[in-house]
């Protein structure tokens, strides 16, 4: 696609660094951080256990596990709460090198593609500068667990921003991650073709009609399936990444006021009110803004190059400063982890691997137990057993039914019961 941004604005730093390289410095920086400080050798918090079970059960029963949700809320099971699409890959991942060499690809994954996406497009919409600055605005989340933490939603700002981008440049290609992002996450289904349909209809007619297919599938799957995993978020949730969040709005919103001529304007504003709008009715706009934060870190990318051609050095210091502040908090939680690589000999289920033992020496694969809500989902991919409860909501009409064994987690402790409701070990 032929820019109509000037070529004094997508300028780099002459005589300093290499104009191929700039817009990868953040993503370089951040891989380097992210292999001497792995966060993700142990389970982190968040939704894991749930997409954990989900890779288990297609390892278990592929063909049973791409479409339902089996093995908690034993024996009905529940409809699929997201498209299976990452968590077969996980599980592809795990069978190959075990469950935390699949948890700590997937984890430096979808930081890692996330910089280089908001670098990438920026770089090639708006100049090598524009580049540098959107891989450092993209840091600045207002939820940065949910950029850490395995989460299926994470990819769809990614996809979809290929998305857009390959729709001047390969139509096919467009339609292939846009195809992609329908087997990610639910919210593709009310985001993608919306944004192709902005873009124009006539032109995108192939790509909407090779999206159809997935699209219908799983319309159809998610309304006539009842009773899929859900639970209230906490939509008040606040930390200090709202403040640096401040910083990606000051170059962002801007940045969409500049760039209103050009065609990406119309597909990338089409998912940004989208996602804020259904965000705002499910009482979860923290994760909202988290999920616009790459498109506007892309055209903040644009302001702040603009900003640094600024003929005052006081505009040229304070844009600097806001750049590289941008990145803190989530800079800040990679170096202050004090998981480390001697860490390693730890079990990946840490505290829960005595658990995990006990289960796996006093039951057999094919046994159904009991766990309290606290546990049952980790029960489940640690050991593979049915578990007749769950935590993320049951299918309707369901009824907890206990076994041989049941499980409590109690003041740190769990507490194993027979089937007479009698304790028989305490870990």
């Amino acid at each position: 696609m032929k820019s109509a941004i000037p070529e004094d604005d997508r300028r780099g730093f002459p005589g300093y660094i290499p104009d191929w390289i700039l817009p990868y410095i953040p993503l370089i920086i951040i891989a380097v951080l992210l292999i001497l400080k792995p966060y993700y050798l142990f389970p982190t918090h968040g939704d894991i256990d749930f997409h954990l079970v989900r890779a288990r059960e297609i390892m278990i029963e592929p063909l049973k596990g791409l479409i339902w949700d089996y093995m908690v809320y034993y024996p009905p099971g529940r409809p699929l709460g997201h498209p299976p699409l990452l968590h077969v890959i996980l599980a592809s991942l795990w069978t190959l090198g075990g469950v935390r060499f699949a948890h700590s690809i997937m984890c430096m994954l979808q930081i890692l593609l996330t910089v280089f996406t908001a670098s990438f497009v920026a770089s090639r919409w708006y100049g090598e500068r524009a580049g540098f600055i959107a891989g450092a605005l993209v840091l600045a989340s207002p939820r940065p667990d949910t950029l850490s933490v395995i989460m299926p939603a994470a990819y769809i700002p990614v996809l979809l921003v290929l998305t857009v981008y390959l729709l001047s440049e390969d139509r096919l290609s467009a339609a292939v991650t846009g195809t992609l992002a329908l087997w990610t996450h639910f919210i593709a289904l009310i985001t993608v073709v919306p944004a192709v349909l902005a873009d124009g209809v006539r032109r995108n007619l192939r790509v909407l009609l090779l999206l159809l297919p997935s699209f219908i599938l799983w319309w159809a799957y998610f309304l006539t399936a009842r009773g899929a995993p859900s639970e209230p978020v906490n939509g008040g949730y606040f930390s200090i990444g709202w403040l640096v969040f401040l910083i990606l709005l000051y170059f962002g919103v801007p940045g969409f006021y500049l760039v209103r001529g050009r065609r990406e304007f119309r597909p990338l504003m089409a998912y940004i009110l989208i996602v804020l709008l259904a965000e705002v009715l499910f009482d979860d706009i923290s994760r909202g803004l988290q999920y616009v934060a790459l498109p506007l870190a892309i055209v903040g990318g644009y302001t702040g190059s603009r900003l640094l051609d600024n003929p005052s050095g006081a505009v040229r210091l304070v844009t600097g400063i806001l750049i590289i502040s941008s990145a803190t908090v989530f800079v800040e939680q990679l170096l202050l982890t004090d998981i480390g690589w001697s860490d390693v000999d730890i079990p990946f289920e840490n505290r829960y691997y005595p658990l995990k033992e006990y289960i796996d020496t006093h039951t057999s694969p094919d046994d159904v137990v009991w766990a309290s809500g606290s546990v049952a989902d980790k029960v489940a991919w640690m050991t593979g057993r049915r578990v007749s409860n769950g935590r993320y909501g049951p299918p309707p009409g369901f009824q907890e039914t206990f076994q041989d064994l049941n499980i409590y987690e109690e003041n740190g402790k769990f507490i194993i019961n027979n089937k007479d409701n009698e304790t028989i070990q305490i870990i």
